[in-house]
């Protein structure tokens, strides 16, 4: 395999490593944790909660909450356990042919870092219920049923990799590719009856 590959010397899309799902779990955990009885579900999700699919070594948590206002409280949550914010309420690119089917926002994320010092983390807060939510768990679990729709997605990546060094034209270079990925994932989901199985991570304060 060609050295850039291996290294992630670009964009850093690097061969997958067997350690990332011990990995998600455990942040899932500590996110969870952080968040008690607030967060519904906490998931590992991403490239690295795919088995055999290359990625960013970047563990990606979502967490799930009731409510995303008022964000300052949302956010201490987080802050009190040593994550990092980034920025304020992130607006996130609408997926093409995903029609809002409600009034309320539902691209509407806040966004974290791993504790200063710690390994390369990011959680996504989004709102129970809203569909860039359930697009992250879809996809995850699309990309580990489908070994041909996982191939040729960690083909593009490595292949991404070897030409690109901006994270900013590999977005946008991505989208539509993923955007091709994600109905190929709704029609898998129909087919199968997909709903999201149980959660990496929950609050256990109650047991």
């Amino acid at each position: 395999m060609h050295e850039t590959m291996m290294t992630g010397e670009r964009i850093g899309v690097v061969d997958p490593r067997p350690e990332w799902a011990d990995e998600g779990a455990d942040w899932a955990v500590r996110v969870a944790e952080a968040f008690g009885a607030e967060a519904l579900r906490v998931d590992h999700i991403g490239s690295t909660a795919v088995p055999d699919l290359p990625a960013k070594d970047v563990i990606d948590i979502q967490a799930t909450v009731f409510r995303l206002q008022p964000a300052k409280e949302i956010a201490g949550l987080l802050t009190a356990a040593g994550f990092r914010q980034v920025g304020g309420m992130h607006e996130e690119a609408e997926v093409e042919d995903y029609e809002p089917i409600e009034e309320v926002p539902v691209w509407r994320k806040l966004l974290f870092k791993a504790p200063e010092d710690e390994r390369a983390v990011t959680v996504h807060v989004r709102r129970n219920g809203a569909v860039n939510a359930r697009l992250a768990l879809l996809l995850r679990d699309y990309l580990r049923d489908d070994e041909r729709a996982r191939a040729d997605y960690g083909r593009f990546k490595l292949a991404m990799n070897e030409i690109i060094d901006d994270p900013g034209e590999y977005d946008a270079l991505k989208a539509p590719f993923l955007a091709m990925t994600m109905r190929a994932a709704e029609g898998w989901a129909e087919l199968t009856r997909w709903v999201p199985g149980a959660p990496d991570a929950y609050w256990r304060g109650a047991e």
